[in-house]
């Protein structure tokens, strides 16, 4: 049996104070732009969803989709929301921010709970995950608080 796959872990520092950084991370009109989400509330427990088929996205339709629900808004330190197909384990996906100083902000970014996936059978989905968190989602989320 091979070995359970990893958290995916990476860091970004943003040229913003915490407040700001916290506030483009969690607010309901910012987060679809560097998310790519939809119907996305900040709200504990609210369910919002991740939709890889664009025409579905674009009618609004989330059948197929990955469901997030949110767990935790610690303002203004940790975003945490699940990430789940119905039917199939749930992983956990956390933003946990740290003031370098007045004026830069580090997050901190963990996608966990692979241990509960057959590592061969998982390792496609989360490589594409870790790429598209490391390439896409965070790069975006820069962007979005330097704006």
């Amino acid at each position: 049996m091979s070995e359970s796959l990893p958290p995916i872990v990476e860091r970004v520092e943003i040229e913003r104070s915490l407040s700001h950084v916290w506030r483009i991370l969690t607010s309901e009109e910012s987060v679809p732009l560097w998310l790519g989400c939809m119907r996305y509330k900040r709200e504990l427990g609210h369910v919002f969803f991740m939709q890889q088929d664009q025409g579905k996205a674009a009618a609004g339709d989330v059948s197929g989709a990955t469901h997030c629900e949110i767990l935790v808004l610690d303002a203004p330190r940790l975003f945490k929301f699940s990430w789940f197909v119905p039917g199939h384990p749930t992983t956990f996906v956390s933003f946990a921010l740290e003031a370098l100083d007045d004026a830069r902000t580090l997050v901190n970014f963990t996608h966990a709970g692979w241990e509960q996936f057959p590592p061969d059978q998982m390792k496609p989905i989360h490589d594409m995950l870790s790429g598209g968190w490391k390439s896409f989602v965070l790069p975006n989320l820069k962007r979005q608080a330097q704006t």
